[in-house]
């Protein structure tokens, strides 16, 4: 059985410009992952069991006015398949600002579902 770490490196390499939103689909030129916290949160969530495994996703406002979304487990531990937009340039996610939400579909999204099948992962 893989790692959580494991599986959130098979989403990164499954992230592309073509799943980014159009809010965001310039955002890839800044670094691979940015833009791209939504979905590959939302693929996380689903295939690491979701609610029954006590996962919460947490959404937040960042600095420079958008959004970034990751998961947390029941213990608070931050699980973050993006994070590296912000580490890579010396910043930190907006976690102390984050409160929990829901996604916006029960079962993986259309987009959150292309990650899940590019990573070879099930939900």
């Amino acid at each position: 059985m893989a790692t959580i770490r494991q599986t959130i490196r098979k989403i990164q390499k499954a992230l592309s410009p073509d799943l980014l939103s159009k809010a965001y689909e310039n955002e890839s030129a800044n670094h691979p992952v940015a833009g791209h916290c939504y979905i590959a949160a939302e693929a996380l969530f689903h295939v690491l069991g979701g609610k029954r495994a006590g996962l919460i996703a947490y959404v937040a406002r960042d600095p420079e006015g958008g959004t970034h979304w990751w998961v947390q487990d029941a213990k608070g531990k931050i699980l973050d398949p993006t994070k590296e937009q912000y580490t890579a340039f010396g910043k930190e996610p907006p976690y102390h600002v984050g409160r929990g939400a829901g996604f916006l579909t029960k079962r993986p999204s259309r987009r959150a579902q292309v990650i899940l099948n590019r990573a070879g992962l099930a939900a």
